[in-house]
């Protein structure tokens, strides 16, 4: 990529989420930040998921997953679900979550709020994958609270 390019794409604001998924049993989690609503009706959320990710075979298989909307003073937790599987493998230990209430993904209780999702279509994307899920649920848990930005958690584009 040129560096005109990755200026540009440096100045695109970016939210921090948890993507989460529940199949077999088995909770996991990560963190996510190219993420953006495609149809209001019905209502559908994309996010871009590393094909390297335990994430994207997860969702496929599961059919659903949650997208949590951190908020200003998760930085850490952000880290910590940004971290690589084989170095942080119960990635969710100690984080207060709940059922999503239709595909029982773990939705974060201190998150701004969460959305539930149900796998419309994955496609390749470059090293991503994008997966596009339509909005099944969704619930508020900290209205008044500020989202977490890339910008804000201090993290910058890929060089």
């Amino acid at each position: 990529m040129n560096e005109t390019a990755k200026t540009v794409l440096r100045q695109f604001p970016y939210g921090l989420y948890a993507l989460t998924v529940k199949h077999e049993g088995e909770e996991h989690a990560m963190a996510a930040s190219w993420v953006t609503q495609t149809s209001i009706d019905p209502p559908m959320v994309a996010v871009a998921v590393e094909n390297t990710s335990r994430t994207v075979e997860m969702a496929r298989d599961a059919r659903h997953f949650a997208l949590n909307l951190l908020q200003e003073g998760q930085r850490e937790l952000a880290g910590k679900l940004g971290r690589a599987r084989a170095d942080a493998p119960s990635k969710l230990k100690g984080i207060k979550t709940k059922p999503a209430p239709t595909s029982g993904a773990p939705v974060l209780a201190d998150a701004v709020g969460w959305v539930d999702c149900r796998v419309v279509a994955t496609l390749p994307s470059g090293d991503h994958t994008l997966v596009l899920g339509e909005v099944l649920a969704a619930g508020v848990e900290h209205a008044d609270a500020r989202p977490l930005t890339a910008q804000v958690a201090g993290l910058t584009y890929p060089d």
